[in-house]
């Protein structure tokens, strides 16, 4: 029998070493795919002017599927928040479609967004207990200091034996962006006061590269990186940006994938396999479009969920139910769109004047007929009107907040002058009610709608109203205005005005 020499066999020993364990390796090469803000958008949306459809998770999670391929022991699947609240074929369903198209895609984590909380609490732990991944969010937390149920602070992931923290962060901001009440009996810590002591935790507890899968915006991410050490990568949402190209603080790479599932983030990155630092990483091309045309693959079986729920409720929702003359657009301050929705709110109650946010209008519509689930997208919410007395002086006084926020309200029945350049609290110029000057001791009927009336979005004063009285929902004021009207064609007409 021939005998292998000792060198030799020690040769062969380092080498096949390199292959059966990672930490042998000079560096392990691993797969971050990320959505964000996905709210619903189980289907396509269709291309303008002949461009083809984009977006829809059926094509998604092929697309993740090939990613997978490439690296199929590294890849790791992650959700930024958001994923639910937003169109018709989730929100009839109370988000079951996305949580099951999750599933099978294998998501590894999700962190809670602030319109995870959109139908209420038990609604929310539903679709947890539905996940078949862990919710995480390190900072809602009860008077106690106890966690959300159920809602773990963070988890270790094994890749290619590389152990990875996936760090849950919300937004502060969850209190004010849902229904106010949706978290009753629970507050958001303040990111630097509890991450560093959970990043000692997970190091200790052998954590190479630490992810925190943030709900922050991009503009905090950026603020939470340079404040807090320890941190390799955050995934990023809540903003809504489209991150081109890999956003460096100090040590900590920062991505985001935009919204409405029109982007996948795909970051391919190696980390030492001794310290567990990321030592590369691409610079740009991050993002990968999710393109849906008729040659585009996808998953079947995800394909196949989304048709179980879109065929409940497609003839419905594809009826017309109006018409516009001209382009419906959103923007700050004052939009056509914006003016649109609040007559049809003030239409609704007889109301002197009606204020909505612009938050609570999601999309645009397009010239031409108007179906009820692009309705369903307008105002997703479920949120009602509510009528209360205000006196002018309030409503001076919600409109001065509005100057603080880039302009997030539109109206109805008023006009009102800024002057942006005057000092906090004394921006608002001019403001007339039903075209005559505001009295500011007057007793005005103002329509809003019910997140704004519990003094959502930081507009507190709406708590102060009098004989409050609720009434339909909102989306119901909007077509019943709709089907009188139709065709539409609101303008801009100096509601809103804002000096340089």
């Amino acid at each position: 029998m021939t005998r292998i020499p000792a060198v030799l066999t020690a040769l062969l020993f380092v080498f096949a070493s390199s292959f059966l364990s990672p930490s042998a390796a000079e560096t392990v090469d691993l797969t971050l795919l990320h959505i964000n803000d996905f709210h619903g958008n189980l289907l396509p949306k269709p291309g303008k002017e002949g461009k083809p459809a984009t977006g829809g998770m059926a094509r998604i999670a092929k697309m993740v599927a090939e990613e997978r391929e490439k690296n199929p022991g590294g890849t790791l699947l992650l959700s930024a928040g958001d994923m639910f609240q937003g169109t018709p074929i989730s929100n009839l369903f109370r988000g079951k479609p996305v949580i099951e198209t999750m599933n099978r895609m294998g998501f590894d984590a999700m962190t809670v967004g602030n319109h995870e909380f959109d139908w209420g609490m038990e609604a929310f732990q539903d679709l947890r207990k539905a996940a078949a991944f862990p919710f995480l969010s390190a900072n809602i937390v009860d008077e106690r200091g106890a966690l959300l149920p159920g809602v773990k602070p963070y988890i270790l992931l094994r890749k290619k034996g590389l152990k990875i923290a996936v760090i849950g962060i919300t937004t502060p901001e969850t209190h004010y962006a849902t229904k106010p009440g949706n978290l009753k009996g629970y507050r958001v810590v303040a990111v630097e006061k509890s991450l560093p002591a959970l990043i000692d935790k997970v190091r200790k507890e052998g954590a190479g590269p630490v992810v925190v899968l943030s709900h922050l915006g991009l503009d905090e991410d950026r603020e939470m990186a340079s404040k807090v050490a320890g941190i390799d990568l955050i995934v990023g949402g809540h903003s809504h940006t489209e991150v081109k190209t890999t956003v460096v603080v100090g040590t900590t790479l920062i991505v985001q994938a935009g919204y409405y599932g029109q982007q996948l983030g795909v970051l391919n990155i190696s980390v030492d396999a001794a310290s567990g630092r990321i030592v590369r990483y691409p610079e740009k091309r991050i993002l990968r479009k999710v393109k849906a045309g008729p040659n585009d693959p996808v998953d079947d079986t995800v394909a196949g969920i989304i048709r179980k729920y879109d065929d409940q409720i497609r003839e419905e929702f594809g009826r017309t139910v109006g018409e516009t003359r001209v382009d419906l657009a959103k923007r700050p301050f004052e939009s056509n769109l914006g003016n649109l929705v609040c007559d049809a709110m003030r239409k609704a109650t007889g109301a002197d004047a009606a204020i909505q946010n612009n938050g609570g209008i999601r999309t645009t519509i397009p010239k031409g007929k108007i179906t009820l689930e692009q309705v369903f997208m307008l105002l997703p919410f479920d949120n009602n009107l509510m009528t209360m007395d205000l006196t002018g002086a309030q409503i001076a006084g919600i409109l001065e907040q509005n100057a603080k926020t880039d302009g997030m309200l539109q109206v109805s029945g008023l006009k009102v002058v800024y002057d942006m350049k005057a000092p906090e609290g004394s921006r608002v110029k001019e403001l007339a009610v039903g075209g005559k000057p505001a009295d500011p001791s007057r007793i005005y009927r103002v329509t809003t709608n019910d997140f704004l009336a519990a003094g959502g979005d930081r507009f507190g004063i709406f708590r102060e109203g009098k004989n409050a009285v609720i009434g339909d929902n909102v989306r119901d004021a909007f077509l019943a205005y709709l089907e009188k009207n139709s065709p539409v064609s609101p303008r801009t007409e100096g509601r809103i005005v804002v000096t340089p």
